[in-house]
């Protein structure tokens, strides 16, 4: 593992010195401003979330925190970290090697015997495999997806409402999938690249595509979250905390609706010169109100601290350094 974890820290040191040299050079990223970057980066996004799955599987068994039991998993199908570590540190290797092979082959740094293209659509099979294989262990991550797509038909067990809630941290991710997914099936990836200029893809600048699939692809996850409180308050009967969660998930979408039509609204009502614009009041006010609402949510009402008498946390700490609690709320609000 220690060798493999070398190997990838060379590899990520070769990609950000080609990054810092394009910036150097050109004025922008080599690497960043390629075509098919957008794969790279939902790729890159699902193997961060495998990092950090490994990590949390880490910090979980050093604290001593049964997370089988608290999630109700099947200990059969659960990998320790070390097991996760060894799968992530290949599959970053593949990640890096592709997207430096992509790189190089469109600044004809390499002999063109594969079309620049085609190492995306490569990375975007792998993916694929990963997701898919060993069953054992991704037959259970897909039912308790498909659980969490099809709320509220079904109650939300504490796992599913944290894999929801981590869903409405990835829409960057989920509309870079979908970007990829356009990539693929139009066939943009057997285009010839250079380097020197970037193709353009018509259908991402389509009214389908800008103002009904990037929207639907931002409030599909808050909605989906929403739909859980909803059930879970059918389920119990208790108005507190679940129509209060669920409060805070509907200002978030109108929120994220008001920024998905804002240029609609401009586009047919420009606003007059010194007139105020009482539309984008309106959003940032209700930004503002939504983001404090779950910033004060998330640290009273699901991680239980911001008791003065304990300096902001709680009584009972679980880790035993304070300064994580800390941290987490600083990451919070920036967040």
């Amino acid at each position: 593992l220690g060798y493999r974890l070398g190997m990838c820290f060379i590899l990520l040191l070769w990609v950000c010195w080609d990054c810092v040299w394009g910036l150097v050079n050109n004025g922008h990223s080599t690497i960043g401003g390629r075509n098919a970057f957008p794969v790279f980066r939902a790729c890159g996004g699902l193997l961060m979330l495998h990092w950090f799955w490994g990590l949390s599987v880490f910090v979980w068994t050093r604290n001593r925190v049964n997370y089988i039991f608290l999630f109700d998993l099947n200990p059969e199908t659960v990998n320790s970290a070390r097991s996760i570590f060894d799968d992530v540190v290949d599959e970053t290797l593949v990640f890096l090697v592709l997207m430096l092979l992509y790189y190089k082959a469109g600044a004809n740094s390499i002999p063109n015997w594969i079309p620049a293209g085609y190492f995306p659509a490569l990375l975007v099979l792998y993916t694929l495999f990963c997701l898919i294989f060993p069953l054992k262990t991704r037959l259970p991550m897909w039912r308790t997806i498909f659980e969490v797509i099809t709320s509220p038909l079904t109650s939300p067990t504490f796992f599913s409402s944290y894999v929801a809630d981590v869903f409405t941290s990835m829409i960057k991710v989920f509309q870079d999938m979908a970007w990829t997914v356009c990539f693929i099936f139009s066939l943009d990836f057997l285009q010839l690249e250079d380097i020197s200029r970037s193709t353009g893809h018509m259908w991402q600048h389509t009214l389908w595509y800008k103002n009904f699939l990037i929207p639907l692809i931002c409030l599909l996850p808050l909605w989906i979250r929403f739909n859980q409180c909803l059930r879970k308050y059918l389920d119990t009967g208790k108005r507190f905390p679940n129509l209060a969660n669920a409060f805070k998930y509907a200002m978030s979408q109108t929120v994220t609706l008001f920024g998905a039509f804002h240029p609609l609204y401009q586009m047919h009502r420009p606003p007059e010169r010194g007139t105020v614009n009482w539309f984008q009041l309106g959003w940032l006010g209700l930004f503002v109100s939504s983001s404090l609402y779950s910033f004060v949510w998330d640290v009273f009402s699901d991680w239980g601290l911001g008791s003065l008498e304990h300096g902001f946390l709680a009584g009972r700490l679980m880790y035993g350094h304070r300064y994580y609690y800390y941290l987490a709320i600083v990451v919070d609000i920036v967040l």
